[in-house]
């Protein structure tokens, strides 16, 4: 997706949203000081530019029994599995981030498992859906930060148009 142009009051609406992606039109107004309907528009052309994806829930990972956060680094072969096999790999329910790297290894992923039994059951269903050549697994001890919100009030603004009069636009 190409880089969207974003005023300064739209990326004040995207900051308090990802904050609070439940927070009121009437809300979020009152915070970047304009109508609740100006801001109805704002955030639903940001929607339909795909600047804001979708809306989503934090659930607890512990509160499902999943404590354990792990880090995979993997170097694959690229034979016949290798396709079909990273498709595979991305739809595993226990694979939360899968990033395709540039260095030593080929891909990156996240996990989130109950214990080691799970993480050991997960590298199992890996290496049968693709030829893993080597495999560095690193196991989280604390989460220091997890947040996850992109910084969208340090990012550059968006350029001001020059302003033309009417007699400039009509070549005067």
């Amino acid at each position: 997706m190409p880089t969207v142009a974003l005023d300064d009051t739209d990326r004040k609406i995207l900051d308090l949203l990802q904050r609070d992606a439940r927070m009121t039109n009437a809300a979020i107004a009152a915070e970047v000081g304009l109508t609740a309907p100006s801001v109805f528009e704002r955030v639903r052309k940001l929607e339909q530019r795909g600047v804001i994806g979708g809306y989503t829930v934090r659930v607890d990972p512990a509160a499902l029994g999943k404590t354990m956060t792990a880090f995979i680094r993997l170097t694959a072969a690229t034979d016949e599995k290798y396709g079909p096999g990273i498709e595979a790999v991305s739809d595993d329910p226990d694979v939360l981030e899968l990033y395709n790297v540039a260095g030593e290894d080929c891909f990156i992923l996240k996990t989130r498992v109950g214990d080691p039994g799970d993480l050991h059951a997960l590298l199992n269903r890996i290496r049968s859906r693709l030829t893993v050549t080597r495999s560095v697994t690193m196991i989280a001890l604390a989460a220091i930060k997890e947040d996850g919100a992109l910084n969208v009030l340090g990012a550059p603004a968006e350029a001001k148009p020059e302003t033309t009069t009417r007699k400039q636009r009509n070549g005067k």
